[in-house]
């Protein structure tokens, strides 16, 4: 059975989003809870990473919408699951929320012997925020076309091909066991401890390829020093329209992206809810905000509370999958 994976949505399931948001049943006549004291937003990482740089485009107009200061609480280490388990044990009373980036939260789920929470019954969704899908990328010097030409190059010539990521269950390891499982291609793992020394070495020539969002990825391209073979994404990028699809390049259903998401903790009030969320949704609105997370690399794409809960689901499974079938262990 073929793994087939899915980051943001597509077009279509866009437009339905925004139709499902639009039509939520009296959401600006019930959405009445105001917050009488700061907000606190944990990013489950250290600062000035993707998800701590989204915390703080958002959260400064969402303290504005809420007309309360919205409090950037980082705390880092397991994978992210000390931050998360802050939000899972925090009260429910809107006080205290998350941004995880759900592909490291959904591979916690499997990778992780013992959690400090359960991943379905401990959050409450709120809102998807966005996703920045990955990016194949090598040595400007590697002869390959694209990722099939890559691969078939090193069959033909019995090489092994090794791949970066920046830790051991992350999106970029798992789109490249991802990309093993579907090539059959003889491929070796690499991992560093983070994503800047496991690009590094890629643009050094001494590790053969990385997944990387695009965000990240972009200006280097541009600037020569790395080469883009394919992009996992459901449709060619905006941002770079020449660099086809892992569909376009023979692997079918192959859609790989960092994502984020708000959510608090089980038991938050169905008014505090609809509330954060229509706060969310109207800053994401907001064009300077748009414009900021898009120069991050991230596509706006906000939704339902509902919508964010069976994304997770749907992570949680296409992570367990591929965890299963590659044997992955934490070291």
């Amino acid at each position: 059975m073929e793994t087939k994976a899915s980051d943001r949505p597509s077009r279509r399931q866009a437009l339905r989003i925004v139709a499902a948001v639009a039509a939520w049943p009296a959401l600006a006549a019930h959405a009445q809870w105001r917050p009488q004291r700061p907000i606190r937003i944990v990013v489950p990482y250290a600062p000035g990473g993707t998800t701590d740089l989204i915390a703080r485009i958002v959260g400064v107009p969402l303290g504005k919408e809420l007309a309360q200061e919205i409090v950037i609480d980082n705390r880092g280490g397991g994978g992210g699951t000390i931050g998360m388990g802050a939000v899972a044990q925090a009260a429910p009373d809107g006080y205290t929320l998350g941004i995880p980036a759900i592909g490291a939260h959904a591979a916690n789920e499997t990778l992780m012997s013992k959690l400090p929470y359960d991943t379905d019954r401990d959050f409450q969704p709120i809102v998807f925020i966005g996703a920045s899908p990955l990016v194949v990328v090598v040595n400007p010097s590697n002869p390959a076309r694209d990722v099939r030409d890559l691969i078939a190059r090193a069959k033909a010539a019995g090489k092994v091909v090794n791949f970066a990521s920046g830790g051991i269950g992350l999106g970029s390891h798992i789109a490249g066991e991802l990309l093993k499982i579907r090539s059959g291609a003889d491929m070796t793992h690499i991992a560093y401890k983070g994503g800047g020394p496991a690009m590094a070495d890629v643009m050094s020539g001494q590790v053969d390829l990385l997944f990387a969002p695009v965000g990240t990825v972009l200006p280097i391209v541009n600037s020569g020093k790395l080469k883009a073979l394919a992009i996992a994404s459901a449709t060619r990028s905006q941002r770079m329209p020449s660099v086809p699809t892992m569909q376009e390049s023979g692997f079918p259903d192959f859609v790989m992206a960092e994502s984020f998401g708000l959510v608090g903790p089980k038991g938050l009030p169905a008014d505090i809810v609809q509330r954060l969320n229509q706060a969310v949704i109207s800053v994401l609105r907001q064009p300077e905000v748009a414009k900021r997370l898009e120069d991050q690399g991230v596509d706006v794409s906000p939704s339902t509370p509902q919508q964010l809960e069976e994304f997770i689901r749907g992570e949680v499974r296409k992570y367990r999958d591929v965890i299963q079938r590659a044997g992955i262990k934490l070291g």
